[in-house]
């Protein structure tokens, strides 16, 4: 009947219209947004996570989606703005270590020891290698973590000795139906906890779950739902168990989060345009990959307001994944092309 085909071509068209906009094909146009200079610092290799472990020490992963032994961790020293590749003590000799090193977490203990958590993604199963941090440039080999649990993961953060929560950034690890996976929108990961010995669910049902962080208070654990365009903020119990709290909308791909120690506030790479991502992914069209840092400002750490303080269209940066603020500076990271540090001459109170 005619209003049966009626019914089904209005449907049609509604999931259609709702494709195309989460896309972001209607995105055309980008308006520049700087918080002041910005330089490069390094145009090799990318640093698709990075993190501000005090005293102008900036470290982060480089290498990614690049092939077999190629990965380095490097570190940024914004008093001088020199990139140097650490040097490993005692790197084991194990055929894929360092391959694809994707997102980091540093944890200081209660001796001022700071160890950097760093995960790979060598061919069998994934990996978090463990650091001690001996001087600027320099970082001592402890251990390797793996679960059987540990399958297509994105990024940590630790929370105590060999104890971390970690994003499942999709259930499959490769083929078609991570393809699948990813193209059908399905909410098929989720967040881990890691206790020292083994891995157990800590939430799920989401859509490529990407960057994590926890508050300054250490009581919220923070997570990018990258392909819901969507922070999620989650109670954590003291027997680390997650329940959420709140979630928001952002209209553009929330990827990794790093927390302002002074304010709490949250800096988010973004990429906000979802087609260019999926064409770098797939790699069929060399469209530039429009870059974006948001702040999200924090009241008891629920969201006060949301302040764009870095947008490109490509052209400048490509893909941003990353930003960090330390020393008036904010340090912007890449998947696999360019550091850009920019001086911070406004940011609203």
């Amino acid at each position: 009947m005619w209003w049966i085909n009626t019914a089904l071509f209005v449907a049609g068209m509604a999931v259609f219209l709702d494709y195309r906009d989460w896309l972001g094909w209607n995105k055309h146009f980008f308006y520049k947004v700087a918080p002041g200079p910005c330089k490069y610092v390094s145009e090799d290799g990318g640093s698709e996570d990075l993190t501000h472990v005090g005293n102008g020490l900036v470290i982060m992963t480089s290498g990614l989606y690049q092939g077999k032994g190629v990965g380095k961790i490097k570190s940024l020293n914004l008093n001088t703005s020199e990139v140097t590749t650490m040097k490993i003590a005692g790197a084991p000799d194990r055929e894929g270590f360092m391959d694809d090193p994707h997102g980091l977490s540093a944890w200081t203990d209660d001796n001022g020891e700071t160890f950097v958590y760093v995960l790979t993604h060598p061919q069998s199963r994934d990996t978090i290698e463990v650091f001690k941090l001996r001087d600027n440039n320099t970082l001592k080999y402890k251990r390797t973590i793996t679960d059987p649990m540990f399958t297509d993961m994105n990024d940590l953060v630790v929370v105590g000795k060999d104890k971390f929560f970690i994003t499942m950034f999709r259930y499959y690890r490769g083929g078609y139906m991570q393809k699948f996976e990813m193209l059908a929108r399905r909410p098929w990961g989720g967040v881990l906890y890691y206790d020292g010995s083994k891995a157990r669910q800590a939430a799920s049902g989401l859509f490529l779950p990407n960057g994590i962080n926890v508050s300054k208070d250490k009581k919220t654990v923070f997570v990018s739902e990258l392909g819901a365009k969507t922070l999620i903020a989650y109670q954590r119990s003291p027997g680390n168990l997650l329940t959420k709290l709140w979630e928001k909308y952002s209209d553009t791909l929330v990827d990794n989060i790093e927390v302002d120690p002074d304010t709490g506030d949250l800096f988010i790479g973004c990429h906000p345009v979802l087609y260019r991502v999926f064409s770098f992914i797939f790699n069929v069209f060399d469209y530039p990959l429009p870059s974006q840092v948001l702040r999200y400002k924090m009241e008891d750490n629920f969201i006060s307001e949301i302040e764009e303080i870095y947008a490109d269209d490509g052209s400048e940066l490509y893909g941003s994944t990353v930003g960090t603020y330390a020393m008036g500076k904010l340090v912007i990271g890449t998947v696999m092309r360019q550091t850009l540090v920019c001086d911070v001459n406004y940011l609203s109170p």
